[in-house]
């Protein structure tokens, strides 16, 4: 079994690490030599508690996780597995969304003689919608950006599709704007300070 200044060491890896960041970029950061933040990483020294608690909130940890054997790695088990579930819903929820077009469409087809292919492009604008949804539950900035940018174009694809005889291609004019606020919206309005993470 380890002894707290290699658990410490570990942690202090393994958060380094996750971060990108050099031991001088450390040190740096907490007013220490990059030699010292040497020696705790290879387990020579241990932090003392105030110094803990410092490096806890410099990587916006709590404290604990510092102390205890493998926690950065089981807190990135656990964001992995949720990020995977998150998936899992957000596919679930699309097809979800194309059988209920499907359904339809087979049954007006095969009763009714009628092609509502027009449903399916309507799937579309729908369907990044909901990956636009998730991709702000997953805070992921650039991703939710092209989400929607793809939803606003898709959407306005389908709306002169659904229109198509009267030949609207000036809704295209619309889509400009909805894009420039929008971009102007996502990259100038500021970002979230992370909270801790819990175990």
């Amino acid at each position: 079994m380890k002894n707290i200044k290699e658990i410490v060491a570990d942690n202090l890896i393994n958060l380094r690490k996750r971060k990108g960041w050099t031991q001088e970029e450390v040190a740096q950061n907490l007013n220490y030599s990059d030699n010292t933040v040497s020696r705790w990483e290879r387990a020579e020294i241990c932090p003392s508690v105030e110094t803990l608690q410092a490096i806890s909130d410099l990587y916006n940890v709590p404290l604990e996780y510092l102390v205890k054997e493998n926690v950065v790695k089981r807190v990135e088990n656990n964001i992995r597995n949720q990020k995977i579930k998150a998936f899992a819903l957000c596919a679930m929820c699309i097809s979800f969304l194309l059988l209920a077009i499907t359904i339809p469409y087979v049954c007006l087809k095969t009763f009714y003689n009628l092609n509502l292919w027009i449903l399916f492009v309507w799937s579309v604008p729908a369907a990044f919608l909901i990956i636009f949804a998730f991709a702000c539950a997953w805070k992921k900035r650039t991703f939710y950006f092209v989400m929607l940018t793809i939803f606003i174009w898709t959407f306005l694809a389908a709306l002169y599709l659904q229109f198509l005889q009267y030949n609207l291609w000036m809704l295209f004019l619309i889509g400009a704007p909805c894009q420039l606020a929008w971009s102007v919206w996502c990259y100038v309005r500021p970002k979230k300070q992370k909270q801790k993470v819990s175990e």
